[in-house]
Parts: structure tokens; C-alpha cells; sequence
């Protein structure tokens, strides 16, 4: 998900979306790795979420989260094709909702709910993916695997955030935040010094090690 203020529209059916480079990385890992329950934090225009749909053919379950306006219509395109295993989780434009506030009630509420596999492909910030991780975690099956989009992406390099294309950003964030990779530091600060996981696909997906015995 770009973390821009875009609505955009993800309700059209003509054909799947092209799913290629590390998002085709991320579907062939879930076919792989047999997971059955699936977790995508940023749908954008649901190319990933609906190529793991054919993948999982009516098996398990597809959780999908994003703004309210980007993953219904991805949900309900899903429907259509005849998944009828995806849940949408969505989540309003203000300033202080996000996915966070759904893996919250997850928690809550979720009945032992347990992924296999999360996709993590949001707002690509400490401010939201250190919590973010830190939730999926908690949600997380021994075994299972979280996977990161965008390691080296930043705000500055953005197309669409950085601040000539978007001034906003400047009064969001620091010159420091702007320029950090700040999807690494999520990686390279919460999980790759976590010793119960361990790194599968460089910089991307990592395994929840199994408990011990």
C-alpha cells in the first residue's frame, strides 16, 4: 500500500492483475510453505491478495487490511470470482486509525485466530509497520512466516510521498525519517535480532521458529 491520500479504484473485473517481481516472490511462498491462512496489511489494487486466492482455491482463509475504500471493492472482486474465504478488515482515513487498530481487535476478539502467513505491505513507516510487526507477531502460529515489502523504499525516493510530489510529507516527518529506509529498520531492528526467527528470503521473509519442546 503507498501511504499516499489517494482513494483510487479497485472495483474493475476485467482479468487477474499482474502479479510479478517480489510480489510473485510472496505467492509462490505461500503456495510453497502450504499456509493456509493468510494475512495481506495493504491491498492496494489486490493483484497479490487475488493471485493468493487462486493459489489457496477456497482452502483456509484470506484476511485482507487496508483503508475502507480500497479493500471492499478488492473484497467483494474476490466474492465475485467465487472465494468466498476472504475477510475484509477495513479501516477509515483518519489520522490515527490504521490496520493497527483491526490486528488490534484481532487480538480482542479473534477467537485464537492464528496466521500462517502475513503479508506486510503498508504504510512502509516505523510509526505504523514497528507496531504493525509487533501485533502480527502476537498473531503469529509457531512455524509461520511474516514477510516484509520494500526493504530500501523511503520516503524521499517515493514517486508519490516525497515531499515535491507531496509537501505534506515535510510537516509529517523529519529530514532524517524522510531519508530512512524505514522498512529495514523494522527488519533489521525487531526482527533479525529476534532469535525466533529466522530469515528465509533475504531482506523479506522471515520464519517464526517453531516452540520449544
Amino acid at each position: 500500500m503507498t501511504p499516499g491520500l489517494e482513494i483510487v479504484d479497485a472495483s474493475f473485473t476485467e482479468g487477474p492483475l499482474l502479479v510479478d517481481g517480489p510480489n510473485r516472490v510472496t505467492v509462490d511462498a505461500v503456495r510453497d510453505t502450504g499456509s493456509r491462512v493468510y494475512g495481506e496489511l495493504g491491498v492496494y489494487l489486490g493483484g497479490t491478495a487475488e493471485a493468493v486466492a487462486a493459489e489457496l482455491d477456497g482452502e483456509g482463509a484470506i484476511h485482507l487490511f487496508d483503508f475502507e475504500d480500497r479493500v471492499m471493492p478488492v473484497a467483494e472482486r474476490l466474492a465475485a470470482q467465487g472465494h468466498g474465504n476472504v475477510v475484509a478488515h477495513p479501516n477509515t482515513r483518519r489520522v490515527f486509525d490504521s490496520y493497527n487498530w483491526s490486528l488490534m481487535k484481532l487480538l480482542r476478539d479473534g477467537d485464537r485466530l492464528r496466521f500462517d502467513y502475513v503479508f506486510i505491505d503498508g504504510a512502509h513507516t516505523w510509526a505504523l509497520d514497528a507496531l504493525a510487526f509487533t501485533l502480527v507477531d502476537r498473531l503469529l502460529a509457531p512455524g509461520g512466516y511474516v514477510d516484509f515489502d520494500d526493504y530500501m523504499w523511503t520516503l524521499g525516493r517515493s514517486p508519490s510521498m516525497n515531499p515535491e510530489a507531496f509537501p505534506h510529507t515535510r510537516r509529517l516527518y523529519t529530514d532524517e525519517q524522510i531519508e530512512a529506509a524505514q522498512v529495514a529498520l523494522v527488519v533489521d531492528v525487531l526482527v533479525r535480532g529476534d532469535d525466533r526467527y529466522e530469515e528465509v528470503v533475504e531482506n523479506k521473509i522471515f520464519r517464526k521458529r517453531e516452540a520449544a519442546a
